[in-house]
Parts: structure tokens; sequence; C-alpha cells
């Protein structure tokens, strides 16, 4: 390694540290003198050295690579809403990016990459700050400590933090007249490292290819709603209330929500009409923006702190999902997984066909009657080598049969032999029995066209007098003439 000093003269001397001084040629020793006592000789040239190996910079420990890459695309549809309030970013190549930014993160595990979705409510103008804001301020912080073993777990979720609640901080000083708000679902790879950070219903679902070809969908994020128990008393120890409007619904509101809105409706049945603000109820209890719910009052009801979750990805993850809650309001997540993961016809391009897949999912939420914006990125994991089945869960219903069929001494291949013997059979039940009603029907059916063909001949031979024949004729001469002679014998 070259280094380059400067002598005390000003003239530069370029050396490699790790070799020795050259040798100096041999001179004549002049006669020695008698030394005066001083300071001690100095021999700049081991000095020099010296300095150069403190100079040196530590040696950097190589920074490690997952074994995979990404397939990505998006989805987003404004559905039955007015507007379009959704915003959602997606950075495959986050290193790339930073570098362009100036702001490099070489220090990190690669690869890094950067997804988000932003559910604006009350107006887009949230939702359009954060996202063009949230991996501009991330990557400051990523980029200020190149030292990669100072980036843990904690430091980096402490990091996702901090920003939620900066840009919060930030949308509330700059825009002092906008009510809107947004939640957020994040997620950030670093290496085989998934973060997620989420404020908020948005959500993000991880799918697991499990054995036996199933499916697995695993929810990395819990909805911040009011509904649950420890969100509830927080927005009650504020000074709000929780309203409970039935079918699961739940909204936060300020005090005093029931009797404005009563007021309200009353003004408008008297055709007095409302010049006032109707109060606003919201489905979640935190959010970045939302003056009303924050500023105006002083009283936090709602909170930007994010949830942070840290997962290792590993061969069994197949993809994942970032959404806004108007597909998963509609959608269960194992429904979801299953219309991403559906075959579709298409073309081979992994990025084209993920597109496919996003336009389903939103196609699919849609009919299902979302009212909201539809918004979904589709992540799909390509490894090195392929993907490896992961266990089922315990409470599997065929992880269930697998160990009673293993219980029993059977193996998990013939227990699927055997249910698949079984399906066929219920099957060919099903096509029997169809096909016997369907006979027992036809046979019914010619059974009463027969009786009602001869109830008619009946009634048509009652119609007609039988034709009558020459013994009943003579019988009924002689009967006429008996009744003569009776007839003579009275007169």
């Amino acid at each position: 390694m070259q280094v380059t000093l400067y002598s005390f003269s000003g003239a530069s001397c370029v050396q490699d540290a790790a070799d020795p001084p050259p040798a100096k040629e041999a001179a004549a020793e002049p006669e020695k003198e008698e030394e005066e006592p001083g300071l001690p000789e100095v021999d700049f040239d081991a000095l020099r050295r010296e300095l150069a190996a403190e100079d040196l910079p530590p040696e950097a420990a190589p920074v490690p690579v997952a074994p995979f890459s990404f397939a990505v695309d998006s989805a987003s549809m404004q559905g039955r809403r007015p507007k379009q309030e959704d915003r959602h970013v997606k950075i495959p190549d986050l290193t790339k990016a930073a570098k362009a930014l100036k702001m490099p993160i070489n220090h990190l595990p690669q690869p890094c990459a950067f997804f988000s979705v932003y559910d604006g409510h009350q107006g887009h103008q949230c939702a359009e700050f954060v996202a063009k804001g949230f991996h501009v301020k991330l990557l400051k912080r990523l980029s200020s400590d190149t030292n990669t073993a100072s980036w843990d777990e904690t430091r980096i979720s402490d990091a996702l933090r901090e920003v939620c609640e900066e840009l919060d901080t930030e949308f509330l000083a700059k825009f002092r007249t906008s009510p809107d708000g947004t939640t957020l679902v994040v997620a950030l790879i670093v290496g085989t490292k998934l973060f997620t950070a989420w404020v908020g219903d948005s959500r993000l679902v991880l799918c697991q290819r499990s054995q036996l070809q199933q499916v697995l969908a695993k929810s990395l994020t819990e909805d911040h709603r009011p509904n649950l128990e420890a969100e509830a008393q927080r927005v009650k120890d504020a000074g709000g209330l929780v309203l409970d409007f039935g079918m699961g619904v739940y909204r936060v509101a300020h005090d005093g929500y029931e009797e404005k809105m009563r007021e309200i409706r009353r003004q408008q049945v008297l055709g007095m009409g409302f010049a006032g603000k109707e109060p606003v109820a919201l489905a979640v209890s935190r959010a970045i923006g939302d003056r009303d719910f924050k500023a105006v009052t002083g009283k936090g009801l709602l909170v930007a702190t994010p949830d942070v979750r840290c997962v290792e990805l590993d061969r069994t993850h197949m993809f994942m999902a970032l959404m806004c809650d108007g597909i998963t309001d509609v959608m269960q997540d194992d429904e979801i997984c299953a219309e991403l993961e559906m075959r579709r016809p298409g073309p081979p391009d992994p990025v084209k066909r993920c597109r496919i897949a996003c336009g389903a999912l939103v196609q699919e939420a849609y009919k299902r009657g979302s009212e909201d914006n539809l918004t979904v990125i589709f992540v799909r994991f390509q490894w090195q080598g392929g993907y490896e089945e992961a266990p089922l869960p315990a409470d599997h219903p065929l992880a269930k049969a697998m160990i009673e069929a293993a219980s029993k001494g059977v193996s998990a291949a013939a227990a699927s032999k055997k249910r698949r013997q079984e399906a066929a059979a219920s099957v060919k039940r099903q096509k029997v029995d169809a096909y016997e009603r369907a006979i027992a029907q036809q046979s019914k059916e010619a059974s009463e066209a027969n009786g009602a063909k001869a109830k008619e001949e009946a009634k048509a031979a009652e119609a007609t007098p039988a034709p009558k024949t020459e013994e009943k004729e003579e019988k009924d001469a002689k009967a006429a003439e008996e009744d003569e002679d009776e007839g003579l014998t009275f007169l």
C-alpha cells in the first residue's frame, strides 16, 4: 500500500509502508568525533514508517451478500373513492439510490431494498409528504456511520422509529391548515433481515412454501385500531373516546362527538342546516398527521410511533406483499397469498408476472365490494438454488392429518395418497348419486306422464256411450215387455 508522507523540508516521499527502508550505500566512515551531550539521535526513516502505519485504515471486513434477488411490481386503483389518496414507493436497489443521493450505504449487508405503502385519509397531502421524505431521512441515518458491526437490529429499528416521529413533527409544523393524515407500512431489507415498520392499519404479509406445496400466509403487522385493548386504553387515557358502531367497527373520537352529531342531525331534520365543522371519527389509533387529533387540542389521541419487527429471511420465503386496508378489509391473508400465487398465463418475465398478479389482486378486492383506494406492492424473492419447504404449523389441518398418520405407522406419502383416493372416491360417489337421482327423476316424470294419460283415456271412455251388443238388446227388449205386461195387469 502506498502512502504519501511529507518531510520537514516540504519534499514529498512515497514509500511502501510494508517494505523495509532501502539499504544505504556503503561510504567511508569519517573519523568519530567526541559527541557532545544533548538530544538523542532521531531515525527519521523509522519515524516515517511508524507514522505511516498509524495512519493506515484498518482492513475492512467483507460485507455479506445474501443469495437472492427481487422481482417487484405494484398496482394501484382509485376504486370507489372520489380521489386517490394512496402513495407507494419501491426501491429494489437501495444501495444504488443511496449512491445517487450521495449517501452511500455500501457498509451494510447486501442487498438493500426499500418498499412502502402510504394510505392517506382526509386528503393526499400527508401521504405524499411522507412518501417523498421517508427513504431520504432513513438514508441519512444509515449512511452516518460506516462501521458495519454497529448496525444491529436495535439500531436500525430505532432509525425507523425516529424517521416516523420526525416526519410527523415536520408535517404538523409545515402544513398548519391541513387536517389529513396517513398510515404507512415500510419494508427495509438489509441482507437477509427484513425490517417491517408500520403505523395504522396498512399491512405486510409474508408467504412461505410449506410441505405438500401449501402456501402459508403470515402477517408481520398488527393493525393499530381502537378495537385493541392497549390502543383503546391509550386513547381513553388521553381524554378521547372509543366508539362502538357495531359489527366490529370502532372509531377514535374527541369527547362530545356523539352530542355534536345529534345536534347536527336535529338541525338537518328541522331544515336549519349546519354551518360548523362536522366532527371526525377515525378508524385507526395511530397515524402521521391528523392535526385535529394532535396539535389542535394538545391531546395526543393519535400517536405516530411505529411498531417495528425484524425477521430472518430464508429459502422457505417465497414473496411478500405490502398493501392498504382497502384490500385487507375484504380479503383474508391466505386469500391474498393464494390470489398472488395463482398460476396465470403470461410472459416468462418475472417482473411482468408480478404486475399481472398485482392487477388481479386489486381487481378481486374491487369485485368484493371494497369502497377504499386499492394499492399493493408484490415482492417475489428469487433464491439461488430455489426454494425450500417450511414445516407446517401444528394447527394446520394437513399437519394434524400427517401426525395422525405417523402415529399409525403410515408415511406422509401414503397418507397423502390415501387422501387423494378418498377424495376421488368421494367425487365418484357424488357422480353416482347424481346419476341415480337423475334416473329416479326421469322414472318419476315418466310414471306421472303415464298416469295422466291413463286418466285422460278414462275420462274419454266415460264420455263416449258403449255400443250395444245383440245379447244386451234382447235383455232390453225382454225388460220392456215385462214392464208393458205389468202395466196392462195394473189397468
